[in-house]
């Protein structure tokens, strides 16, 4: 029934838009737009230190990349040999240790042959998610971000987004660490995951239980709207706008 429905109003949805004034897309910007020049005013807000104004998201993310990169004893290059052997699946064994072979799931839509078996101990191959991390960063970041970058501040920019690149795989490397070590495996071996689930019980046995909840619930609103805005929206959109000019 769901799937009749979804087919209904993506046939209906062209001309719901074509039939008004103002397209969909312009009525959503329009909703949008207020808050996203809020947020923009936030995280861009500057701070001074040592008489230069910071915004506060570069010390966020460069502070705190450098941090993990001292702490940890720069991981993003004393662990590239660990990187590689693990993507390339020497230990996946290791992680796939409990036992007995289970049928795959091919009521919900899961293909046989594309999937781990569920019964081990993730759902998903280390070049899977590296796949799948990768295929969600390169066309946000690694081309449109690097030509808005170049573009703003010219080619010295490159040196600068290189180095901020080496220091956040520490962060990278850390918020993985994380994401593993408080995940939860269900009994069909559906394993449940991420920044919410590390954010609530890390901070948890520090002593901070209601912040880790508000924190954990605020990354998850947030990630629903960056999945609308952030991922293959912009992506498309920007392709189309190259077409249409």
């Amino acid at each position: 029934m769901k799937y009749r429905l979804l087919s209904i109003l993506t046939l209906l949805l062209p001309i719901l838009t074509f039939a008004q004034d103002k397209g969909l897309d312009e009525k959503v910007n329009d909703a949008f737009m207020p808050v996203a020049v809020w947020w923009e005013g936030f995280i861009l807000t500057s701070i001074p230190i040592a008489g230069y104004n910071m915004p506060l998201v570069l010390i966020l993310l460069i502070f705190g990349a450098t941090f993990f990169t001292i702490y940890f004893k720069f991981p993003n290059i004393t662990k590239f040999g660990l990187a590689i052997n693990t993507v390339r699946g020497k230990y996946d064994e290791l992680d796939h240790h409990s036992v007995e072979k289970a049928e795959l799931n091919i009521v919900d839509g899961d293909l046989v042959d594309t999937i781990a078996d569920e019964s081990k101990e993730g759902e998903v191959s280390h070049f899977q998610a590296l796949a799948t991390a990768v295929s969600g960063t390169v066309g946000l970041g690694n081309i449109a971000g690097v030509a808005v970058a170049i573009a703003l501040g010219g080619p010295g920019a490159t040196f600068w987004m290189i180095i901020c690149g080496l220091i956040g795989m520490s962060t990278k490397f850390v918020e993985c660490t994380l994401g593993v070590k408080y995940r939860d495996v269900g009994e069909d071996g559906t394993v449940y995951g991420g920044p919410m689930y590390y954010l609530s019980r890390g901070l948890k046995e520090k002593g901070f239980t209601g912040l880790g909840k508000v924190l954990a619930a605020l990354f998850a609103i947030l990630c629903v709207g960056a999945s609308f805005g952030g991922g293959n929206a912009f992506q498309s959109n920007q392709a189309a706008v190259q077409l249409s000019t």
